[in-house]
């Protein structure tokens, strides 16, 4: 099976929409399998859900004020409780400057 990738756009605050698709998924019998957070201006989220979550999905986080293109790669839903795996592509609009991190110095 496929990978679903999904993309959103948002103007809720990163870490509140972040938090909202994390308790989300996890509402919906899914899970997180890893996060990329690219600065303040863009999430990857990869994900595990059931396939008949993801409309739920969708509707849910558009509901919530975060834009969520419609899902491809689903195809013909043979079994609803089969587990697939999906990113979710979320980009923050926003007017802040770039989230800056100080790394520390290593000594040695």
């Amino acid at each position: 099976m496929a990978i679903v990738m999904l993309s959103a756009v948002t103007r809720v605050e990163r870490k509140a929409a972040t938090s909202f698709v994390f308790d989300t998924v996890n509402r919906l019998g899914g899970w997180i399998d890893d996060t990329r957070m690219y600065s303040n201006l863009m999430n990857t989220i990869r994900l595990t859900l059931p396939a008949s979550a993801f409309a739920e999905l969708v509707t849910v986080l558009t509901e919530a004020g975060i834009a969520v293109d419609p899902p491809e790669g689903l195809g013909e839903i043979r079994d609803p409780a089969a587990e697939r795996m999906a990113t979710l592509q979320l980009t923050f609009i926003h007017d802040e400057p770039d989230l800056k991190r100080e790394i520390p110095a290593v000594p040695g």
